[in-house]
């Protein structure tokens, strides 16, 4: 069975705004930024929580092993209707090993249930983004797994102009 999952990601947040929003949670979320000997921000960790964001950060030791430019991207699950840990783990374990985050040790050789990604992204404010944000460039909007190839692409943002 093939199953989709559509996610819509705001962002990015700072660990002390997450910190203001103690009601976000039952999510996915990309943590971003440099550990102490890389010169250049990327995705470092995906995980879930079904809390809320700011109390799984609060004793999640590997996000705080991001050391400079620390940002967080919160994704809900907006397609299927009922969110549970069953789907919030097949979208965690396709962005896993496909991405292979530097602080996911676990996952990263998993292969994934055939599943398609579609992700969307928004700014904190949840107006659509136009453009990818840099560091999430490689992270395409579309995955697809079917559990021997891989397909992906980007989507375009229209407006009803």
């Amino acid at each position: 069975m093939h199953t989709t999952i559509i996610i819509d990601w705001k962002g990015p947040y700072t660990y002390d705004e997450v910190s203001e929003l103690p009601e976000l949670g039952n999510g996915l979320y990309l943590a971003t930024g440099k550990l102490p000997y890389q010169r250049e921000a990327s995705i470092q960790y995906c995980g879930i929580t079904t809390r809320s964001f700011y109390t799984r950060f609060k004793e999640h030791h590997k996000v705080h092993e991001i050391t400079r430019e620390q940002e967080f991207w919160l994704g809900d699950i907006a397609y299927p209707a009922e969110i549970t840990k069953y789907y919030l783990e097949m979208a965690e374990s396709l962005i896993i090993y496909f991405w292979q985050p530097e602080l996911n040790e676990r996952g990263k050789l998993n292969q994934p249930r055939p599943v398609t990604l579609v992700n969307k992204w928004f700014k904190k404010c949840g107006e659509p983004r136009y453009r990818q944000h840099t560091l999430l460039k490689e992270l395409e909007d579309v995955l697809s797994w079917d559990g021997e190839l891989w397909r992906s692409g980007n989507l375009t943002v229209w407006t009803e102009e």
